[in-house]
């Protein structure tokens, strides 16, 4: 996988964007007084989200996509 700098940069914001979103929104849908706890859980939902974005998007740019986790033996 050969990735330019520009959509290896267009990656990178995308990330930080779907990252600041999901703690955004986790943050408004959290019950309030906050604890530092739920600061905590919240970043990581949000890590988490933002890693199965990252995951998605390279898994797209893949050209051969039925390779991407493993390759299949050739058969003898």
């Amino acid at each position: 996988m050969n990735l330019s700098s520009q959509r290896l940069i267009a990656l990178v914001l995308l990330d930080l964007v779907v990252f600041g979103l999901a703690a955004f929104l986790l943050l408004q849908v959290m019950p309030k007084p906050l604890q530092p706890f739920d600061y905590l859980i919240v970043g990581g939902v949000a890590t988490f989200i933002s890693l199965l974005a990252v995951w998605f998007l390279l898994w797209r740019e893949m050209p051969n996509r039925s390779a991407f986790l493993f390759e299949k033996r050739p058969k003898k």
